[in-house]
């Protein structure tokens, strides 16, 4: 466990890439049960139980069929497991370490709406730039590029979500 965390914890500080991602089935299954339970306990701060449910089961099977398109594109299927790993991976991590506590912390009256709100811009933000990295590595293009496939998985989650569930 101790090493996932400092694995996961050099992603999110450029130090490490997909690459360095153990390519297990069982790995991605553990943390995708163990995220969803975690989005979906997110979620419930601003959504219904069968809003958030289905926000967390969503988010991570359009991220699984995003990057599985590009990756099929570039026509480097081979990363994916370990790509789709380090991505949900890092949600996990970045849910848990800052906004789990943020959230919380928010619920108990310690911070403001506003002071919330722009605390969690700043963290999606480092959050999009983390993943432009990983799909960097992956699919052996610049960042900026990167950042772009990610700003465009991040507006079309977002449109697709919103239409959807109305929220």
């Amino acid at each position: 466990m101790q090493a996932l965390f400092l694995l996961f914890s050099n992603i999110c500080r450029f130090k490490q890439g997909p690459d360095s991602v153990p390519s297990s089935t069982n790995l991605l299954l553990l943390i995708f049960v163990v995220n969803f339970f975690l989005e979906s306990l997110l979620g419930l701060t601003v959504y219904s139980i069968g809003q958030s449910l289905f926000l967390a089961l969503f988010a991570i099977f359009f991220l699984f069929a995003f990057t599985g398109i590009w990756l099929y594109l570039f026509r480097l299927t081979s990363r994916y497991l370990q790509t789709i790993t380090a991505l949900v991976g890092i949600s996990l991590f970045t849910n848990i370490i800052f906004f789990l506590p943020l959230t919380l912390l928010w619920k108990l009256g310690l911070f403001s709406n506003d002071s919330f709100a722009l605390l969690n811009l700043l963290l999606i933000f480092w959050v999009l730039t983390i993943y432009a990295n990983i799909y960097r590595a992956a699919l052996n293009i610049s960042f900026f590029l990167g950042l772009a496939l990610v700003i465009t998985y991040f507006i079309t989650f977002n449109t697709m979500a919103f239409n959807i569930i109305g929220a």
